[in-house]
């Protein structure tokens, strides 16, 4: 029974992505993250939401990957973020909630881009930002500066720089891998991140991600090796999941993570 069942989802599936794909535009994204980590006698969880909105209409490519629509059509747009992290057990218990706001700039007229993302804790004064300022040197790469800025609340501030890139490369027969990587050189320490997404299918990819010494509000951990997939089950929604090695120390420990988009 099992045999015959699984076979036809997949042909529904398949189907119901084939007659999507060119009829369905979207000018809003809302992702939303949950990934929990087992530190022995404590559980640290982390939860992001994010909406996003396109200053234009855009659409999925038929032959190009689905979740990198914005960037191959250079199409601009402002985000609204909301993050939590949650530390239970151990001697204490603890909370972070913070807001964020950004955009991303580039047009199909020219080859610049520019990016900036703030953050704001809650409960105090403390904020951090990131902002990038690059050049696309063909179509689909990008080059760009990026600049650290923190400024926790009761301590100085600071700001760090480094350099970023990202890459979208056609592969045998339809398919696409995304390389990016990242390097920052920060006051104690050189952090980087190296990454790369095989697109098996316009709407199905696999990846995996290195990072070092390269904190996110979203993920507390700052060295981790990650293994990932995203599946479009239709034109709008995406799932994903995500086993990591995060570095917790003395030791390392596992994290996992799912996610979901709805695009609009």
């Amino acid at each position: 029974m099992k045999a015959r069942v699984i076979p036809f989802v997949v042909s529904v599936l398949a189907s119901t992505i084939a007659v999507g794909a060119h009829a369905q535009s979207f000018q809003f994204q809302t992702d939303a993250d949950y990934n929990s980590a087992d530190l022995g006698p404590a559980d640290v969880n982390g939860m992001q939401i994010r909406q996003q909105y396109f200053l234009s209409p855009l659409q999925n490519g038929d032959n190009q990957p689905w979740r990198e629509a914005a960037f191959l059509s250079r199409s601009s747009s402002a985000n609204l973020t909301y993050n939590r992290i949650e530390t239970d057990g151990g001697n204490f218990d603890e909370s972070l909630n913070a807001w964020g706001v950004g955009g991303e700039y580039m047009s199909n007229s020219h080859d610049f881009y520019a990016a900036l993302d703030v953050n704001f804790l809650n409960g105090d004064n403390s904020f951090g930002a990131t902002g990038k300022l690059g050049f696309f040197v063909q179509q689909n790469w990008l080059v760009a500066l990026d600049v650290y800025h923190s400024n926790p609340d009761n301590f100085g501030s600071s700001t760090d720089y480094g350099l970023s890139t990202k890459a979208i490369v056609p592969v045998m027969d339809g398919d696409h891998l995304v390389l990016t990587a990242s390097y920052a050189d920060f006051d104690e320490t050189n952090g980087h991140t190296i990454a790369a997404d095989y697109y098996i299918r316009p709407y199905w990819s696999v990846g995996v991600a290195v990072r070092n010494d390269m904190q996110t509000m979203q993920n507390l951990f700052e060295d981790r090796v990650e293994v990932r997939s995203e599946y479009f089950v239709t034109p709008q929604l995406a799932l994903r999941g995500a086993v990591s090695r995060v570095d917790a120390g003395a030791d390392d420990e596992n994290q996992f993570a799912v996610g979901a988009s709805y695009r609009f």
